[in-house]
């Protein structure tokens, strides 16, 4: 236990700016990839935001060659007036100051509606990056600033015209304006006006320019140098443009990876809005019916009085995969909330009471939520003038309770209304309803027979296999969140495995050889494969339907393979097959791959030991160094190449502030400085990469590509992909 004495020694407050890059996970959901994208879209929801409010139709993206971002939109333009109660001009103010924004107003407010909720989001922006340039468009002018090292102010806010620089806002300056446009006529310096040449024909907008800073993101990022290259991930970027588009009718978006030296602009733009998305979704499945689609407006009673609440939403069944969309005020919201539970609620009080009515369902037979909703695919939009409220400043989930009413009522009133006109298709909703629930119940109990029958069969196989976590008498009780499974490619690498781990924390099961490809077989299949078998048996969870997480044996699973195309292989049968059986485990965040190390490094000069995983790093540490016989480089071919002690330092962590021990780390990092802080599962896993489903569509279509029984599409994507993209 510390001694420490609690004083106000120990009470410290935060800048803004330096609390973001301390806390990420509060601001932006982690200082990892998902962070890195975060920021860009932060800046992005801006512009949907101009558009939103009719001031926008157009919004272009680039990326340039060293991964600087442009984000530029033809809206009204961020305001730049000096303002004399907080000492600086709006623009500056809405990219330092927290909690500013033209959001918060109530009537007065810029926005009717927005997805803008803290006043936080370029501030952020401006945190994370080495420098952020904005130049925004209005009274026929252009005003411009630039900030660097996370938010630092380099210039003032400098006003041009076509003839050059004119002037700064500052105290003494005043934009005087004319004219139902707002042109500026002249500049009041000193109360001496100038007059300036505006550009009467010029359109308003905003232009961001940020490169984000290496620092401030996780080493674990493979980002090699912070001048040259950030890991901007371009499908994902394409895929939030693309709904965008189909949310906002109208608006085009026109993103350009200019990484790519023949790279072509793609413009998103929609004419239907959801009902092409809903096509995009199911393009490579036979759908049971047309699209439904509706749209309703309420009202509802909030603390300011009266606002509304536009429901929008379209859906249609096809395949076995359920796909639902969600969005607030164009956020997406991929872990759903109020108005998803409210959709959920609607259809399948609907569906039933369609069933009932016509006589459909036969005995006992009854219907569940999860039954009427397999094979669907739906697009919820939320446009709320009141502020939502979002889980937290990432916005991944709507807890506005106020919309569950009207989302329910809008839902079952269309879809009663449309099935009761549209019989056929509410039988073939109902059929699909009833096949489910009784496909569940078999499902299960031919689970179960399975289950038992296998680890019957396995016995000893898997109790001699697994090398278990450890509750030793004596001992304090380990967290469940801080152990871990290490899936490990053969009993060779298990053996020093299991004496290289912390066996509080690590249980390791060693595979013989590669499982098969589950994407190409039946569930039953599946369960019959004894390797298998002893890994749903190992997690505890159970598969399929009855995949209960709350049964998880560990905090997390890891797979620990050799790091060639050989391992990187398994690891791609094992997430198939998770992604197949035990989909929950990846969703909720508890799916690794462990990173060993490509080589351990000495420098025999200084006695300096590393362990480098890229070829990028070890170029890194031998230019630091220098060439020369004193630098001794050993290459790991394979997992059993490495003794316990090396297999504790890079893979089994243990923090200090649970072994005591000061153990050697990994470039650079940091050692605990007291035994106080509150350690997360993050702690347990820092080399480890998570594995992410962010759309439900993108991960089917890439699996079934990669391991799906037809070869055209898999064949097409390996004579096409850019391996040089892939190997930066």
């Amino acid at each position: 236990m510390s001694n420490k004495q609690y004083s106000a020694d120990q009470i410290v407050e935060l800048e803004f700016l330096d609390a973001v890059r301390r806390r990420p996970g509060m601001y932006i959901g982690n200082n990892s990839l998902h962070g890195l994208h975060h920021i860009l879209l932060e800046v992005l929801d801006n512009s949907v935001d101009e558009c939103m409010a009719g001031f926008a139709s157009k919004i272009i993206v680039n990326i340039e060659p060293d991964g600087t971002i442009e984000v530029i939109d033809d809206g009204r333009g961020i305001p730049v007036d000096f303002k004399p109660e907080i000492g600086m001009s709006t623009l500056t103010q809405v990219l330092l100051k927290q909690h500013a924004g033209g959001k918060f107003g109530g009537d007065t407010s810029a926005y009717s509606s927005s997805g803008g909720l803290h006043g936080i989001g370029l501030k952020c922006t401006n945190a994370f990056s080495s420098f952020l340039e904005v130049e925004v468009k209005r009274h026929g002018l252009v005003f411009r600033q630039r900030f660097e090292d996370g938010g630092i102010p380099v210039t003032p806010v400098e006003i041009f015209t076509a003839s050059g620089k004119a002037g700064e806002i500052n105290e003494d300056t005043k934009l005087i304006t004319s004219g139902k446009k707002e042109i500026a006529t002249a500049l009041e310096v000193n109360q001496l006006q100038l007059s300036v040449n505006a550009d009467k024909e010029q359109k308003s907008g905003s232009t961001f320019r940020f490169r984000p800073n290496r620092v401030w993101f996780a080493r674990e990022m493979e980002w090699p140098t912070p001048d040259k290259y950030v890991p901007w991930d371009a499908e994902r970027l394409s895929n939030r443009f693309r709904q965008i588009a189909h949310l906002y009718p109208g608006v085009r978006i026109e993103f350009t990876d200019h990484r790519n030296k023949d790279a072509e602009t793609q413009v998103f733009f929609s004419k239907a809005g959801l009902p092409e998305y809903i096509d995009y979704l199911n393009e490579d499945i036979q759908p049971l019916h047309k699209t439904i689609h509706f749209r309703e407006t309420s009202e509802i009673e909030v603390e300011s009085g009266k606002e509304t609440v536009e429901v929008e939403i379209a859906l249609q069944y096809a395949g076995e995969e359920t796909q639902i969309y969600s969005f607030v005020n164009a956020i997406p919201t991929p872990t759903g909330g109020t108005h998803v539970s409210a959709f959920k609620a609607g259809l399948t009080k609907a569906v039933k009471q369609f069933a009932t009515n016509k006589k459909l369902l036969k005995g006992k037979m009854d219907v569940r939520g999860d039954d009427a909703l397999l094979g669907l695919t739906a697009v919820i939009k939320i446009t709320m003038t009141s502020t939502p409220q979002f889980l937290s400043q990432t916005k991944e989930s709507l807890t506005s309770p106020e919309v569950h009413g009207p989302v329910l009522s809008t839902v079952y009133s269309h879809m009663t209304e449309y099935l009761e006109k549209n019989i056929s298709v509410g039988k073939v909703i109902v059929n699909q309803a009833i096949a489910a629930a009784r496909g569940r119940e078999a499902a299960s109990q031919a689970r179960k027979l399975v289950i038992k029958k296998s680890a019957m069969e396995a016995g000893e196989y898997v109790l001699g296999k697994l090398a278990d976590v450890q509750r030793r008498s004596g001992n304090p009780v380990v967290p469940l969140e801080h152990t871990a499974l290490y899936l490990v490619e053969g009993d060779s690498a298990g053996g020093s495995c299991k004496q290289g781990r912390d066996s509080r924390y690590h249980a390791i099961l060693p595979l013989r050889g590669k499982i098969p490809n589950v994407e190409k077989m039946k569930l039953n299949d599946i369960l019959k494969n004894r390797e298998i078998a002893s890994i749903i048996a190992a997690v505890g969870t159970g598969v399929g339907g009855d995949c209960e997480m709350e049964s998880m044996r560990y905090g997390r699973i890891s797979v620990l393979v050799d790091a060639d195309v050989d391992g990187s292989h398994i690891a791609t049968l094992l997430a198939t097959l998770f992604w197949r059986t035990m989909r929950p485990v990846i969703e909720s965040g508890r799916f690794f791959v462990a990173r060993p190390p490509l080589y351990l490094m000495r420098n025999s000069r200084n006695k300096e030991t590393l362990y480098v995983y890229s070829e990028e790093e070890r170029h890194e540490v031998e230019k630091k160094w220098g060439s020369g016989k004193h630098i001794h480089v050993q290459r790991y071919k394979g997992l059993g190449e490495m003794n316990p002690e090396q297999l504790r330092e890079t893979v089994f962590i243990v923090p200090d502030e649970v072994s005591g021990k000061q153990g050697k780390r990994k470039r650079g990092s940091s050692k605990a400085a007291s035994g106080e802080k509150q350690l997360s599962a993050a702690d347990f896993s820092q080399y480890d990469v998570r594995m992410i489903i962010e759309d439900v569509h993108r991960t089917r279509s890439l699996i079934q590509r990669l391991m799906g029984s037809d070869v055209a599409p898999r064949k097409d994507w390996l004579m096409n992909v850019d391996w040089s993209a892939e190997e930066d």
